[in-house]
């Protein structure tokens, strides 16, 4: 019994500790200096078959250019993702307008 609690244990904290992230940006280097714009989590299910999301970056950045973009699967999504077996499966989107000095 012990050898299986300590797989298990072993194969959440593995699961638990991985992030994903695509990172899309105009000039090819990803800038984390201050924090998003926007960032909201889109929800998906049924290991991500059911949901389709998409982000308008002109209403977002309504005065300046977006900069980057981001969509990641954050400690938190990743552990909705686990406890649901899948079932659930929500990513976070965030999006980065150009600040004044920035270029």
């Amino acid at each position: 019994m012990s050898k299986i609690l300590s797989t298990l244990l072993l194969s959440l904290i593995i699961t638990l500790s991985g992030c994903a992230a695509v990172t899309i940006t105009e000039s090819g280097n990803s800038d984390f200096q201050y924090h998003p714009d926007y960032e909201e989590s889109k929800h998906f299910f049924l290991w991500g078959l059911i949901g389709d999301h998409h982000i308008d970056v002109t209403q977002i950045c309504t005065d300046t250019p977006t900069i980057q973009m981001q969509s990641k699967f954050s400690a938190w999504d990743v552990l909705y993702s686990a406890i649901t077996l899948g079932f659930y499966l929500p990513r976070t989107a965030k999006v980065w307008c150009e600040r004044e000095g920035d270029v």
